[in-house]
């Protein structure tokens, strides 16, 4: 309301050519003024949660605001954990895939040592 009578003030300083134009200029600021704090009161009962933050104290929305930034923070952490958790599923498929290649070459390596083995018999 302050701030409304000020940004008024200067504007009629601006604009207003004669006591008349300043009269009708605050005449008009005042029915805005008005208009808005019904319509707000319309709103208001309708649904109350559409409205709620206009009526929480500067202390309680400072607590939302904090409450809101340690969500985000919270978010945060939970991304940053699915990400290193799909870093670890690329490397264990990578590893497996090593493995199945190791698990061949060791096959390979033991039916050749079979072959060798079952030649120096006969």
């Amino acid at each position: 309301t302050l701030f409304a009578l000020y940004v008024s003030t200067v504007y009629n300083k601006a604009i207003a050519t004669s006591n008349t134009q300043i009269i009708l200029t605050a005449v008009v600021v005042l029915f805005v003024t008005e208009f808005d704090r019904w319509i707000f009161s319309i709103l208001e009962a309708i649904n109350e949660d559409w409205t709620a933050h206009a009526a929480l104290s500067e202390d309680e929305m400072k607590e939302q605001i904090t409450s809101q930034q340690e969500e985000v923070r919270n978010l945060r952490k939970i991304l940053e954990m699915i990400q290193e958790s799909q870093v670890q599923r690329e490397e264990i498929t990578s590893q497996q895939k090593e493995i199945k290649q190791l698990s061949e070459i060791v096959e390979k390596i033991q039916v050749l040592y079979a072959s060798a083995h079952s030649e120096d018999v006969y």
